[in-house]
């Protein structure tokens, strides 16, 4: 079955791009799978602890998740000042100071996230779903909706993250039958070879980026309706 959840955005929402870099924190529009699948770990380890989490990481890893995202996006950028620290080995300070280039998206509407789940495990993702309250950075908060759906299928709104991507040399996944108009954007997701120990922060395991970290190209249906030097603004196509 499929579970249906709507968030909506309650403060400004920031998600650095995998290919962006800490200087030039380029956002994404909407939460990455990455992003969602961590959350749900999280809010199972918070509410029912570690032993619960390890038990339901193996069936968020295998949830298929399609999203519909905001009706319309405002993305502001900015430079600011942050504290960076030194690469000089002997400095009177620790910290140098800097700017940096940033980018903070408004998104007007609400974000609706479907997850192909298991009977078994459905009671079980319903209670993890209300325990979220961000994506991602934690300020960016977002407010559950009220109450999570069950849905048949989906309807053609909405974008299957579940997208091609290149693991270990080798492309995986199936590429869609039909690519729709939008703006691509780069987004990152559990990969198959994740275990439990490499997203646990205590653990010396790492992971491992286009392996356990993988990227797909995810078609988002937004079209480009005016910019400037200080914002771009985006509505759903």
């Amino acid at each position: 079955m499929w579970l249906l959840a709507e968030y909506r955005p309650v403060t400004l929402f920031s998600f650095r791009s995998v290919i962006a870099t800490s200087s030039g924190a380029k956002t994404l529009l909407v939460p990455t799978p990455f992003a969602i699948r961590t959350a749900l770990l999280d809010a199972a380890i918070r509410t029912k602890g570690l032993a619960n989490g390890k038990a339901g990481f193996a069936w968020i890893k295998e949830l298929s998740i399609a999203i519909i995202p905001p009706d319309r996006v405002v993305v502001a950028n900015l430079f600011t000042k942050i504290l960076k620290p030194s690469r000089k080995e002997e400095v009177e300070e620790a910290m140098n100071r800097t700017i940096a280039y940033r980018e903070y998206a408004h998104l007007n509407g609400t974000l609706s996230i479907a997850f192909k789940v298991s009977e078994s495990h459905a009671e079980e993702l319903v209670s993890l779903l209300t325990q979220i309250n961000h994506f991602g950075k934690r300020g960016s908060f977002f407010q559950l909706v009220p109450p999570v759906k069950i849905l048949e299928e989906l309807n053609k709104d909405f974008v299957s993250t579940d997208a091609p991507y290149v693991q270990g040399g080798e492309i995986k996944g199936s590429y869609p039958n039909e690519f729709k108009l939008g703006i691509i954007q780069v987004m990152d997701d559990w990969g198959s070879s994740l275990t439990f120990s490499k997203v646990d922060v205590y653990s010396p395991e790492t992971i491992k980026k286009n392996t356990d970290r993988v990227r797909k190209n995810i078609i988002l249906p937004y079209r480009l309706v005016c910019s400037s030097k200080s914002f771009t603004y985006y509505e759903r196509i």
